[in-house]
């Protein structure tokens, strides 16, 4: 590695996906262990991580750190073995509290939760830094200071790039896709490698952001991709048609990037330490490169029981009656957020049809809508997990069994939003704050352009975004603007709020 080296004695190991075991100063930390199917039995760790999981469950760890509650950090039937009296858990303070108080159900006995860069001092030489996401979602990072070794755990969370810290010698943070966007999405071939491309591309262009602001001298691949046992989900492991492409598909144009930085791809069991990197001695290491075809049969065959269960489970279809009431209940805990919003929405499953009216009324129609711009295809069981209440829409859409059809074409930003973020008011209730902060907060001046500070889809501070003759565009998820009327030209409808001179030259030129 360059840069700073780990103190003697500490090491970082990887667990797959993005989870780690940090030994340092006596102190044993554990990070986002993933072990189990997520979302619906869809989601498996890739490469297979399983053989790591008696030694994690049976190991002694004095902290836990939990990032969010998406099922590939927060696996339950993980958490549910690791010895909750002994270890003490660390979360990041979220609106909604949510995430604590699923620990304290679970048994752990002392739970600390933190703040958007607030410390905690483990022991002399071990100090904890958490990053939050601070927009409405409710995501996290860790800054870990090991002595004067800086390793900042980033997973699949977007801090503000303003908020990032600076001087970091290892960072770990997602390359690959984790949503559902565009390869659910029901597009002709040619717009759907045309969208993939972009995607990959803007993931691409994020990581190296996050690179270069950090400072960091190594990079630790991580947060995915996931692989997909299921064989109804198998194309979804063409890893040149999806984002959910592997290191080895990124790793030239990351070295051209960013020549002066050191990318260290961690299988399963392999650690970083002060003489750098130690190999796991499991025999399996690295056959997913060698043969990734008889690899993923031969995984799928050993999950057979785990994949197969999301098939075989009984369910009784959802009624009419039941959406009703679901979504009336949805839109109720969200009256404000949903305001004056009305949208139309085809939902279609175990072949029917209904038409849900979101916003005031909040009800399922008897006849599909005549003006639904979005129609969601959900598999029976996936909608009766929904309405039961066992799985949200996020959930359900991270599955990638849920397939979508938008026309036009555009991103409705209140739709989703209520159905990922619904069932935690905490979090569209935050979206309200984030509106009226966009009407009338902090304003920033660049290029003789006047602009509202922060992105108002999600958030991102616009003092690093991109302008270009004209049209400004967000770091976080490229969405762009056109700066002389606030239009937004690409990823949705919400408009970005401009300076005066600029809108009233753009008047007079009409």
């Amino acid at each position: 590695m360059t840069g700073r080296a780990l103190p003697p004695g500490a090491t970082i190991r990887s667990l797959g996906h993005a989870g780690y075991e940090i030994t340092h100063a006596g102190v044993r930390l554990l990070i986002d262990p993933w072990f189990h199917p997520a979302f619906l039995a869809s989601w498996f760790p890739f490469p297979d991580n399983r053989h790591l999981l008696d030694d994690v469950v049976t190991g002694a760890y004095d902290l836990l750190y939990l990032s969010h509650a998406h099922e590939d950090h927060f696996d339950e039937r993980t958490l549910e073995l690791i010895d909750h009296d002994a270890t003490t858990v660390v979360v990041p303070r979220f609106r909604s509290k949510t995430l604590a108080r699923r620990l304290t159900g679970l048994g752990f006995r002392e739970v600390i939760t933190l703040g958007h860069r607030e410390r905690y001092e483990v022991t002399d030489g071990f100090t904890l830094t958490m990053l939050l996401d601070t927009s409405h979602k409710e995501d996290s990072g860790l800054l870990v200071d090991l002595d004067e070794f800086r390793f900042l755990d980033l997973n699949d969370c977007n801090t503000p790039l303003s908020e990032l810290p600076a001087d970091i010698d290892a960072l770990s943070a997602q390359y690959s896709g984790a949503m559902w966007y565009p390869n659910c999405y029901a597009y002709p071939d040619e717009v759907q490698r045309r969208k993939t491309a972009e995607v990959r591309g803007d993931l691409f262009d994020t990581l190296v952001r996050k690179i270069r602001l950090t400072g960091a001298s190594t990079y630790l691949p991580a947060a995915g991709p996931p692989c997909f046992l299921d064989p109804e989900l198998d194309r979804f492991n063409d890893r040149a048609a999806t984002i959910f492409l592997l290191w080895d598909d990124l790793a030239r144009d990351f070295a051209t990037a960013c020549p002066e930085v050191e990318a260290v791809l961690l299988e399963p069991g392999d650690a970083l330490t002060s003489a750098g990197v130690s190999v796991s001695p499991d025999p399996e290491r690295g056959r997913w490169r060698d043969d990734p075809e008889t690899y993923l049969a031969e995984y799928r065959a050993r999950r057979a029981d785990e994949w197969s269960a999301y098939h075989e489970e009984p369910y009784e279809p959802v009624h009419a009656e039941e959406l009703h009431a679901y979504f009336r209940k949805l839109t109720d805990w969200n009256k404000r957020f949903l305001a004056d919003y009305k949208r139309d929405v085809r939902l279609v499953a175990d072949g029917a049809a209904w038409g849900v009216r979101l916003g005031s009324v909040g009800g399922v129609l008897e006849a599909d809508p005549i003006d639904a711009g979005y129609t969601i295809q959900v598999p029976p069981r996936a909608l009766r997990a929904i309405v039961d209440g066992r799985i949200g829409w996020e959930e359900a859409l991270l599955s990638l069994r849920l397939s979508l059809h938008r026309d036009p074409d555009v991103f409705d930003l209140t739709m989703m939003s209520l159905l990922r973020y619904g069932n935690q008011p905490a979090q569209t209730m935050q979206m309200v704050r984030e509106r009226e902060e966009a009407s009338s907060g902090e304003t920033i001046e660049r290029r003789g352009h006047t602009f509202q500070r922060f992105c108002p889809h999600a958030g991102e501070d616009l003092a690093h975004a991109d302008i270009t003759d004209g049209v400004l565009e967000c770091p976080r998820h490229h969405w762009k603007w056109d700066l002389r009327t606030g239009r937004c030209v690409s990823g949705g409808t919400v408009p970005l709020r401009v300076g005066p001179a600029e809108r009233a030259s753009a008047e007079a030129a009409q």
